[in-house]
């Protein structure tokens, strides 16, 4: 079987992680009759860092690279487009070149990662041909464009229901993920589909550290649907309240533009690869996820793998997964900073049951997870 697929390239970006732990699975399990291409685009205007996910070198897996530099800044076309016909004009050339690469690669499954505007173009390349296609779900464009101004949001939606098409089949990371498109995006039911949580790499299950119960982690990207300006106030509020240190894991230019000069108690740290992340984590009393959606959330299930308590907010995938290891108390609202601060001082420290993590494992480990999406993609 042969799978063609876009790569994200971003250092933060929980897709990238869920498919190496995918990929890098697949050829621990010795699937000799799987061969996986991913399509990477090189020079974006669209990338705001370069990839991590480069020196990834597994057998089954081999790359072909574009050549991004002619390629439109999507924020500066989607402002001036007044509808998606001229959106799709604008990846024109992006899209003859994803068409041109599944000719020559013949796959036997098109698998799109995500919903933005590189995986819109090779979904629009592959509709062109009669080869199977799977949108993992990863994100939902209405939700984090929903702060843009109602010509562009409109613009996005109507990008996001052109992936409403019966000859695709569906993999969702939480049933939160699939009801939200069913309901705000697509309208309807979705037949073809299958919910399966993100994985968790092996070596967040080997930390043994106890982080320090005044350190407080955020892991994401500073963007408003992630609730940054929680963070923000946070901090404000706790400043002359106690001695907690918040530690910013963020575009750190960005994050520090955006949180301000004056504020107490502040580290901002540069993004870091998987395997860094976990010492992070160890060092930390507790990981905070206030985003006001996601389709999933890798940060706060990767940081109970480390032994780390998390906060999570209810309008998150990964409360799912919170749910089934009876960490109901960690999933929390974050409207009141008041409230959560408390919340925090009353958690931070506390140790991760042995037990829980075992579970966590044994529930979306990258050896199960990745077994599931590959008896998927083998069946579409």
């Amino acid at each position: 079987m042969k799978i063609l697929t876009n790569i994200q390239t971003s250092y933060l970006a929980g897709i990238g992680q869920a498919f190496w732990v995918l990929v890098n699975n697949l050829e621990k399990e010795k699937k000799n009759n799987l061969k996986i291409v991913g399509i990477k685009i090189l020079t974006d205007p669209n990338v705001v860092s370069r990839g991590v996910f480069t020196d990834q070198n597994p057998k089954n897996f081999s790359m072909v690279s574009l050549n991004g530099k002619n390629i439109s800044d999507f924020k500066e076309l989607i402002s001036k487009a007044e509808n998606i016909g001229q959106i799709k004009e604008g990846y024109r050339d992006l899209i003859q070149s994803y068409y041109e690469i599944i000719r020559k690669e013949s796959p036997d499954l098109v698998l799109i990662n995500g919903t933005y505007y590189v995986p819109w173009c090779l979904f629009l390349a592959a509709s062109e041909t009669k080869i199977p296609v799977v949108l993992h779900y990863h994100g939902i464009l209405s939700k984090e464009t929903s702060h843009w101004p109602e010509k562009q949001r409109n613009l996005m939606k109507d990008m996001e229901r052109t992936f409403d098409n019966d000859r695709l089949f569906y993999l969702f990371p939480s049933m939160l993920a699939r009801k939200t498109v069913e309901d705000e995006v697509f309208g309807h039911k979705i037949n073809k589909s299958a919910v399966v949580p993100n994985p968790i790499a092996d070596h967040f299950f080997k930390i043994r550290d106890i982080g320090s119960r005044k350190n407080i982690g955020f892991v994401g990207r500073w963007s408003k649907i992630k609730n940054p300006k929680f963070i923000k106030n946070l901090a404000k509020y706790n400043q002359n309240k106690n001695d907690l240190i918040i530690n910013l894991v963020s575009e750190k230019l960005r994050a520090k533009k955006m949180i301000g000069e004056g504020i107490k108690n502040i580290r901002f740290i540069k993004p870091m690869d998987s395997s860094k992340l976990g010492n992070f984590y160890a060092k930390m009393g507790i990981i905070l996820s206030p985003s006001y959606f996601e389709t999933y959330g890798n940060v706060p299930q990767e940081a109970i793998a480390s032994g780390t308590p998390a906060l999570v907010n209810s309008n998150m995938g990964v409360a799912e997964t919170f749910q089934s290891l009876g960490l109901k108390d960690w999933i929390i609202n974050f409207d009141s900073v008041k409230t959560v601060s408390k919340k925090i001082l009353e958690t931070s420290g506390m140790e991760v049951p042995a037990k829980t993590r075992e579970y966590l494992r044994q529930m979306v480990s990258g050896e199960r997870i990745s077994s599931q999406i590959y008896n998927i993609l083998r069946n579409v």
